[in-house]
């Protein structure tokens, strides 16, 4: 599935990755308080599975050969729906 990887698609991964970004920074800044940990961790884990499939996303948006990209990735469910389309 080898492909030319075009300037919007760089563009995508980036911002895709700049979200990623924020959103390990948020996680980051509420996992410092015990209580919100406490309260709330199942969303913070919920944050952080978001964030693995955006860096996931954006590697395979930015990839030459998508298939390839697509095989590397660890999250199995969205290695399959990927691998699906």
């Amino acid at each position: 599935m080898d492909r030319h990887t075009t300037p919007l698609d760089l563009l995508l991964a980036a911002e895709l990755d700049h979200a990623r970004d924020l959103l390990v920074m948020m996680g980051d800044e509420l996992a410092m308080s015990p209580e919100i940990v406490a309260e709330h961790g199942m969303a913070l884990q919920a944050v952080d599975i978001v964030g693995q499939m955006l860096g996931h996303i954006a590697n395979v948006v930015r990839a030459q050969d998508r298939g390839e990209a697509i095989d590397r990735i660890g999250m199995c469910e969205l290695r399959t729906k990927l691998g699906a389309a």
